[in-house]
């Protein structure tokens, strides 16, 4: 899994802070080739809009109907400042589909694999 493999959903579940059905990629790549990496975060942000929006969501975690969509990238590396602009506008087209986006490193908590 993660964004190299955009058919997978890397990870899915309710978030217990929001309550937001959220649907979680994990990003390993490192920002050597930002045009590339942008391409795969496209990629897989694409594939799963499509799983939202063809039911296959609610289909694979019923529990997540009727709950605000939010799509999460977990970022093993900090991306330079030039692709951020692209990261937020990410987050403005989705939400013409009613899903939210966010971004960022691996919450406190958690350990890096």
């Amino acid at each position: 899994m993660g964004i190299d493999n955009p058919e997978a959903v890397d990870a899915i579940g309710i978030d217990p802070d929001s309550g937001d059905a959220l649907l979680v990629i994990t990003d390993d790549l490192d920002w050597s080739d930002p045009v590339a990496h942008l391409s795969a975060l496209q990629q897989k942000i694409g594939a799963y809009l499509g799983f939202i929006q063809t039911g296959q969501f609610e289909a694979a975690l019923p529990e997540s109907a009727g709950r605000r969509r939010r799509i999460r990238v977990i970022q093993a590396f900090e991306p330079p400042l030039k692709p951020v602009p692209i990261l937020d506008q990410f987050g403005e087209q989705l939400e013409a589909f009613d899903v939210d986006f966010s971004y960022g490193p691996l919450p406190g908590g958690y350990e890096q694999p």
